[in-house]
């Protein structure tokens, strides 16, 4: 089975769970699962597998590596190191017919549903510097399998943590990047948006970080909230 078939399984599923979480869940859990999905947004998906994997835009301590991929697993994202080659691809190619994701040529609903992926293969000189991590390649061969026990653990403690814990993170970002990419690039060139960015954690101002792919700081005026910069300014060593 591919990944993007093993991802589209996982967000139809975690949509679903929606059902029992409105009937069983609290206000607070809504919440507190929007909070914790911020967190995993700025330490793993936007801080990690966009800023740090895909552009090396700064360095960080050890510690760090561990954090982005165990929590990466929460976003349903899929492994850092297809998603930051692929990315390192989008930049290459943005708004052509060989980018991987372009709304534009490729239509929003494709885009925003993840099913493009079906149709991408990708090249080895965007995968080449990330195949040389061995935390990297050892969390892409054990991503689903990870995620499944998660999945299974979360349920046998609880299965509100399981809901709000793992599949409430999982709709948000799917819904997040898909506004991202949908609406963060039009007219064939790339282009700020505020609804992606509350749901990304500052990765909205997309064009400024098409004009400063290698700046950590995508957020350039001081309106422009960016909250997974200042968390990378907490914790970079260079």
């Amino acid at each position: 089975m591919e990944n993007t078939t093993k991802l589209l399984i996982n967000h139809t599923l975690c949509h679903l769970l929606l059902i029992p979480a409105f009937i069983y869940g609290e206000w607070w859990m809504f919440i507190a699962g929007f909070f914790w999905w911020q967190i995993i947004a700025i330490v793993a998906i936007s801080g990690g597998y966009h800023r740090y994997y895909s552009h090396n835009s700064f360095k960080a301590r050890k510690w760090y590596p561990y954090a982005i991929n165990i929590l990466g697993m929460f976003s349903g994202a899929g492994p850092a190191m297809t998603w930051a080659a692929t990315h390192r691809h989008h930049h290459a190619h943005h708004d052509t017919e060989d980018d991987p994701h372009s709304a534009t040529i490729k239509g929003w609903f494709p885009v925003y549903v993840n099913t493009w992926g079906y149709d991408f293969k990708i090249k080895r000189k965007f995968i080449k510097r990330l195949l040389k991590d061995r935390l990297l390649r050892w969390f892409h061969v054990h991503y689903f399998k990870l995620n499944i026990a998660i999945i299974v653990v979360f349920t046998i403690i609880d299965p509100l943590l399981m809901i709000f814990g793992y599949a409430v993170p999982v709709v948000l970002a799917f819904h997040g990047y898909g506004l991202l990419n949908v609406l963060g690039h039009k007219g064939g060139k790339p282009n700020n948006t505020i609804i992606g960015n509350i749901l990304t954690a500052g990765e909205g101002w997309h064009e400024n970080h098409h004009n400063r792919a290698g700046n950590y700081k995508i957020g350039q005026k001081w309106w422009e909230l960016d909250p997974t910069a200042w968390f990378i300014k907490a914790i970079r060593i260079n």
